[in-house]
């Protein structure tokens, strides 16, 4: 087996020059905006440091709860897991329905007052190598504990989504292992639920799973 590499990650936003003042006009940018502006604003919040989990954990709800103050509906957005999907089209196509099915109940709120309209931007990622690399278990730990948590985020948000994988690198990784042992480690890392974790809770959970593993 190749030694597992860590890489770690940042993002560089770049801006779209679109922007919405009301919850028509921003989902009729949903319907059109780049692939990329629906990630950045739905997955790349999770790359940003958050000591405990956020109420809404991703731009969308968040600008809909306080520019909009549509709290219904903000919940409803911050309900959606985007781990849940293999592709950005589903996402757009999820995050349109619930806006469509709100609009069914709801009136549409009023228009936000200049300057809090939503700036829809592009997330471009830089990634770099850490220097860690992991040929066992001893090392696989050792490299979790000292990595960057824009690390986790890219072997384990990332790569399911940008690089079209169903599975997390690290998973995927002790899976290709071969024997039991690592294969036990790959489905307790699997059933993590991204959605449910800051990357330091996370990291925190992947270093349980590989500790309980040397007992």
């Amino acid at each position: 087996m190749e030694p597992f590499r860590f890489y770690e990650c940042t993002a560089l936003v770049r801006m779209t020059g679109r922007k919405a003042s009301d919850l028509i006009e921003f989902a009729e940018i949903v319907r059109n905006v780049s692939p990329a502006a629906i990630f950045h604003h739905m997955h790349q919040y999770f790359l940003k440091p958050h000591i405990i989990l956020p109420q809404y954990p991703n731009d969308f709800a968040i600008w809909v709860a306080n520019a909009l103050e549509d709290k219904i509906l903000a919940e409803r957005l911050a309900n959606l897991n985007p781990f849940e999907f293999t592709n950005m089209e589903d996402i757009r196509r999820e995050i349109l329905r619930i806006i469509t099915e709100h609009l069914k109940e709801y009136p549409a709120p009023r228009p936000v007052i200049k300057g809090k309209e939503f700036f829809f931007n592009e997330g471009i990622t830089l990634v770099v190598e850490t220097g860690f690399t992991a040929g066992n278990l001893e090392e696989f730990l050792r490299a979790l504990k000292e990595v960057h948590t824009s690390s986790i985020y890219f072997h384990f948000y990332e790569a399911r989504l940008r690089l079209g994988k169903e599975l997390d690198d690290f998973s995927r990784f002790f899976e290709d292992c071969g024997d039991a042992l690592c294969r036990d480690i790959a489905l307790k890392i699997r059933s993590l639920d991204p959605y449910m974790y800051t990357t330091e809770m996370l990291r925190r959970k992947l270093i349980e799973i590989v500790e309980a593993s040397l007992q």
